[in-house]
C-alpha cells in the first residue's frame, strides 16, 4: 500500500494536514518561479538578442550572458538597477579607433558601434569629407583603422573652365575623378596624378583626344585638254563642265582643350567617278613680256595704286582703269572679257594700241601728274 493511500485510509487528522501543507508551498514556489521569470532584450554594440532570465538586476543578467563590464563601457540602465519583464538593455563596450587625417594619426575612445558615430562625436562625418571604407558597419570591440581626408581649396583649370573648389580628395588623379572629370590616358595634368592635394594648390589640366571620323567629299572633275591654236597661249576655256564625283574619306583628327590642332588623312574611297571636262588650251602667242618699273607700271599706281587686277565696280578695270568700251574696242576680248581678269602685259598691249589711237589723253589727269603730255 503507497503512502497516499495509507494516509486516505488513515483515520487521523495529522497526515491529512501535512500533505496539504506541501501542495500549497509546492504550487506558491511554482507561481513564484512564472512571476519571476522575464524576457530581456540586449543591445550588445548595436546587435539585439532576447534573453530569458530569472535575474532581477542589469549587473546580474549581463554577467548571466557572459558579460562583465568595465571601466569606460557604457550601461544603461546602470548596473545595479532592476529590469522588468520586455525591457532594453544597451550594453556599448569601450573602444579605441585610430583616424589618420590627411595622413596624421589620433586616437578616439569611444562607445559609438559605427564609424560613422564615432567620426560625428569629433565632427569629422560631412558631405565635404571623405571617408575610406564602410562607415555603417559595425565597429569591432578592438577598435580599428579609418582613413579621412578633410576638404582642400584648389584651383583648377580645365581646358577652357577656371574654377576655385574646396574638394577632399587624396592625390590629383582622385581629385579630378572626384570631379566627374577622370583624367584619360592621354590627357596632361600639371602637377603630377600622383601629386597630393594640398590647400591652394593649382590644377592645370590638358584635354588631348585623336579620333578617327569619316566625311563625304567631292571629288574635282579631271581636265581633258585640248590645244585651240586661236585662243592666246596658257588661256583656257570650258567647253564642257565636268561633274564632280563623290567619296567617303577618313581623318585621324586630334584635338587639344577641344580644338582642332591635326588633321590626318587616313584613308579614302571613291563612291562615285568624276566627270571629265572638255577643256581649250590656246597656243596662240601672247602679249610680250614688259620689264617692270615702266611708264605703264607707274601710270598704274596712279590709277590704280599699282594693282593690276582691281575691280572697285565704278565701271573702271585693271591697272590702267579701261572701260568696258575701250577695252573690247582696241582687242581686249582676244585675252580676257575684262581687263582686271588679264595679264599685266595684255593690259599693257591694249593699253598701247589705246595710246597710239588717243594719246595720253585717255588719261588726263595721271599723264599729266606723271608728265607725259
Amino acid at each position: 500500500m503507497s503512502v497516499l493511500s495509507r494516509i486516505n485510509s488513515s483515520t487521523s487528522r495529522t497526515p491529512r494536514i501535512a500533505v496539504a501543507l506541501l501542495l500549497i508551498v509546492l504550487i506558491a514556489g511554482g507561481i513564484m518561479g512564472t512571476a519571476m521569470y522575464k524576457n530581456v532584450t540586449i543591445d550588445v554594440d548595436g546587435e539585439l538578442k532576447t534573453v530569458a532570465t530569472m535575474r532581477t538586476s542589469v549587473e546580474g543578467i549581463l554577467q548571466e550572458q557572459g558579460y562583465d563590464p568595465s571601466g569606460g563601457d557604457l550601461v544603461q540602465p546602470a548596473p545595479g538597477e532592476g529590469v522588468g519583464d520586455g525591457e532594453t538593455i544597451t550594453f556599448h563596450r569601450l573602444k579605441t579607433l585610430t583616424v589618420n587625417v590627411d595622413g596624421s594619426p589620433r586616437e578616439i575612445k569611444t562607445n559609438a558601434t559605427t564609424v560613422e558615430q564615432a567620426l560625428a562625436q569629433v565632427n569629422l562625418v560631412s558631405d565635404s569629407i571623405e571617408i575610406e571604407g564602410p562607415t555603417t558597419a559595425q565597429l569591432p570591440v578592438s577598435g580599428g583603422l579609418v582613413n579621412v581626408v578633410l576638404p582642400k581649396k584648389v584651383h583648377l583649370t580645365d581646358g577652357s573652365e577656371k574654377v576655385t573648389k574646396d574638394i577632399a580628395a587624396k592625390t590629383v588623379a582622385e581629385l579630378l575623378a572626384d570631379t566627374g572629370k577622370p583624367l584619360a590616358p592621354t590627357d596632361e595634368v600639371t602637377p603630377a596624378p600622383e601629386t597630393p592635394v594640398t590647400n591652394n594648390m593649382d590644377i592645370t589640366v590638358t584635354r588631348i583626344r585623336t579620333e578617327t571620323i569619316t566625311v563625304t567629299e567631292p571629288v574635282a572633275p579631271p581636265e581633258n585638254k585640248v590645244d585651240d591654236p586661236n585662243l592666246v597661249k596658257d588661256r583656257k576655256v570650258v567647253k564642257k563642265p565636268g561633274t564632280p564625283g563623290s567619296q567617303e574619306v577618313t581623318y585621324e583628327v586630334t584635338t587639344v582643350n577641344g580644338k582642332e590642332t591635326a588633321k590626318k588623312q587616313v584613308d579614302a574611297e571613291v563612291k562615285v567617278e568624276p566627270v571629265a571636262a572638255e577643256v581649250a588650251v590656246g597656243t596662240k602667242p601672247g602679249a610680250p613680256y614688259v620689264p617692270p618699273g615702266s611708264v605703264w607700271d607707274a601710270l598704274a599706281q596712279c590709277e590704280a595704286t599699282g594693282n593690276w587686277a582691281i575691280n572697285t565696280g565704278n565701271g573702271f578695270y585693271g591697272g590702267v582703269q579701261f572701260d568696258q568700251n575701250t577695252w573690247d574696242r582696241w582687242g581686249g576680248q582676244e585675252y580676257a572679257p575684262r581687263a582686271d581678269l588679264a595679264t599685266r602685259e595684255e593690259q599693257i598691249a591694249i593699253a598701247t594700241k589705246t595710246q597710239a589711237a588717243q594719246g595720253w589723253g585717255a588719261w588726263p589727269s595721271c599723264s599729266s601728274k606723271l608728265g607725259l603730255r
